[in-house]
């Protein structure tokens, strides 16, 4: 089945893109949390065109701004990137992103809102043998069992086990790519969200929809085919395709309208307002652009252009 769970990035967010945080409770080992992955792919495709990389225009504005798709985590061979995308990038003036990853306090508090409250171990939600293949699983990866991992949030494990599920030993991040290419060029970078609004997202689903992902997943052993296959259809630019990919089952499907509709539509109110001003360059998760709540559409709705850029 779909791991719609890990596909939510705040990556997992992100590997060799994101900084890595140590743990208490005795786990002193750092752990790479690409805590934003688990909001990769995941909404019906809008357009009859397929591109990644979107024009937007019209509506009163006097330059265009740019609106990007991306997949919080890829295996470095299929990292994907043209002309046209940075010669966008290098037009605008601002980065938007879901997050400011140049945001200094944004590790610290990732760490400290991924702790279950009370420090409260999940395995104690947990069914005895669910709970027995998940502690071997983190044992044989992390080292690390479920009496020492367990005080963090279900979301935070999904995403640890699929990092460890991929087949591919070098990851990339566009966020990250992205985030130093500003920084390189002096440009100002927006997130349109705070970790404590993403993060609160999962707070609003059950843990036990949560814990119900991750076990399947780790017990199907069926990560490293699900993130295959997200990106194969991310590569082929095919919104359409994505929709089908990423929303038909599981945990998105069931809470889309938290995790991606509601977002989207508070999303598009501060691009209004920056767009007035400057030229933006928003590179956010491409399973927001598709769909009648997705970021095209509701662009289009406010009465701007939003044309794809093809090669």
């Amino acid at each position: 089945m779909e791991s719609n769970a890990c596909s939510m990035g705040f990556n997992p967010i992100f590997l060799k893109s994101f900084n890595s945080i140590s743990m208490s409770k005795g786990i002193s080992k750092k752990i790479t949390l690409s805590f934003l992955l688990v909001l990769i792919l995941t909404v019906k495709g809008f357009a009859q065109d397929s591109s990644l990389l979107w024009r937007i225009s019209g509506n009163g504005l006097n330059q265009d701004s740019y609106l990007f798709g991306t997949i919080h985590l890829i295996c470095k061979d299929d990292f994907f990137m043209n002309d046209q995308i940075l010669k966008a990038f290098q037009e605008s003036k601002s980065l938007v992103m879901e997050l400011d990853l140049s945001d200094p306090q944004l590790n610290s508090k990732m760490q400290q809102l991924s702790l279950n409250p009370g420090m409260k171990n999940i395995q104690l939600d947990m069914r005895e043998e669910d709970a027995k293949i998940i502690d071997a699983f983190f044992i044989q990866n992390y080292g690390a069992g479920l009496a020492q991992l367990g005080i963090l949030k279900p979301f935070v494990l999904s995403s640890m086990a699929l990092i460890k599920s991929i087949s591919c030993t070098e990851v990339e991040s566009y966020e990250s790519f992205f985030t130093a290419k500003a920084i390189e060029d002096r440009k100002q970078i927006i997130g349109l969200e705070t970790v404590e609004i993403q993060i609160g997202i999962f707070d609003q689903i059950p843990f036990s929809v949560q814990i119900q992902e991750m076990i399947n997943m780790i017990s199907d052993n069926s990560g490293d085919e699900d993130f295959q296959k997200m990106i194969k259809t991310y590569l082929s630019q095919d919104v359409e395709a994505l929709y089908h990919t990423m929303n038909s089952e599981g945990m998105i499907k069931d809470y889309r309208e938290l995790m991606l509709d509601q977002r989207n539509q508070s999303w598009i109110k501060r691009l209004e307002q920056g767009m007035e001003d400057e030229s933006l360059f928003v590179a956010v998760g491409a399973g927001h652009l598709g769909g009648e709540m997705g970021v095209i559409s509701l662009l289009r709705k406010a009465g701007y252009q939003v044309e794809p850029v093809l090669e």
